[in-house]
C-alpha cells in the first residue's frame, strides 16, 4: 500500500484540529453529534501515522546516503 504524501498528512491533521475545535465549541457531551465527530476524526487521521513514518524513514535514508547523519 502506498502511503499518502506528507503534505496530505499535514492537511488531514489540520482538518482534524478544525473538527476538534468545532466539537469543543458545541460541547463534547452532545450525544447525537459526538459519534459523528469521532468518526470524522478517525477518517481524517487514517494513514497519517504511516505517511509520517514513511517520510521519516526516507529522510533518515537520505541523510545516511549523504553522510549527514
Amino acid at each position: 500500500m502506498k502511503t499518502m504524501p506528507l503534505c496530505d498528512a499535514i492537511c488531514r491533521v489540520e482538518q482534524a484540529q478544525g473538527v476538534l475545535s468545532v466539537w469543543m465549541e458545541m460541547g463534547i457531551f452532545n450525544r447525537t453529534l459526538s459519534p459523528r465527530m469521532v468518526g470524522a476524526l478517525i477518517t481524517l487521521l487514517e494513514g497519517v501515522p504511516e505517511a509520517m513514518n514513511a517520510t521519516n524513514s526516507e529522510l533518515v535514508d537520505y541523510m545516511n546516503r549523504e553522510g549527514k547523519a
